[in-house]
């Protein structure tokens, strides 16, 4: 053994975390490539998709090729299953030469934009988590829900405790940007440009609260925090190099 791990008996578990680590960005860097096509499908019908078509305008990712849809009902479990549907129904338009010259005879990343808040409420939550892993569908879950994500748009890291449903991260929204916020469609897409700017600081932000609940062993889906950051980092890495705004 050498001096210095003589004196730090500890060597084994931080050598351990650092190859834990290069390995995690390893993963990030190769989760998606330039060029990847992606199947985006949100429980809500109108925030999440307004926002979505915003990041693909700022990474200049084709809407041909990134498909952005509401699912068929507010429910995490509908959603997996209208993305396990529009993945299998783009293969067989594939299969038959219907596509657009375009479009990918297959869709690379299939997601579902989904919230907990409803789900853990009512116990089901777990279910939801079994039925996107059988369906072979990402998760890109928010606690209590998409807002928290946005919050963290604007208001910077936080770990607030009050928000103990989508009602109050709403709020919390509302507060933060000193101006009207609701799902209404008019107001969205008024208000919704004003977070674009900051996606880049929102991922950041994101991991920064999944690693204070690791830390902190907070049973997971930790309230609050937010899964999204993993699809924002794959789109990013899907836009060509020169456009990409975060680094792997």
């Amino acid at each position: 053994m050498s001096e210095d791990c003589a004196w730090n008996p500890d060597w084994w578990r931080e050598a351990k975390a650092a190859s834990l680590e290069r390995k995690r960005r390893e993963k990030v860097s190769t989760l998606a490539q330039p060029g990847d096509a992606f199947l985006i499908v949100t429980e809500g019908t109108v925030t999440e998709p307004i926002y979505f078509d915003l990041i693909l305008q700022d990474l200049q990712l084709s809407v041909v090729r990134v498909k952005v849809q509401p699912g068929d009902a507010s429910d995490p479990r509908h959603v997996i299953r209208t993305a396990e549907r529009e993945a299998k129904d783009q293969i067989r338009k594939a299969k038959k030469g219907v596509l657009g010259i375009t479009e990918p005879p297959k869709f690379d990343h299939v997601w579902a934009v989904v919230d907990t808040d409803v789900a853990v409420r009512n116990g089901f939550w777990n279910n939801v988590q079994q039925l996107a892993a059988a369906r072979k569908v990402k998760l890109a879950y928010s606690t209590p829900c998409f807002e928290f994500w946005l919050l963290l748009h604007v208001s910077g890291f936080t770990t607030r405790t009050d928000l103990v449903n989508g009602e109050a991260a709403k709020r919390a929204v509302r507060d933060a940007l000193g101006t009207e916020y609701s799902t209404n469609e008019e107001v969205a897409r008024e208000v919704m440009p004003r977070f674009i700017p900051k996606w880049p600081e929102a991922v950041v932000h994101a991991e920064r609260v999944h690693r204070y609940h690791h830390d902190a062993g907070t049973a997971p889906p930790a309230n609050p925090s937010t899964e999204l950051y993993h699809l924002i980092r794959a789109m990013n890495d899907s836009a060509l190099k020169h456009l990409q705004k975060l680094n792997s």
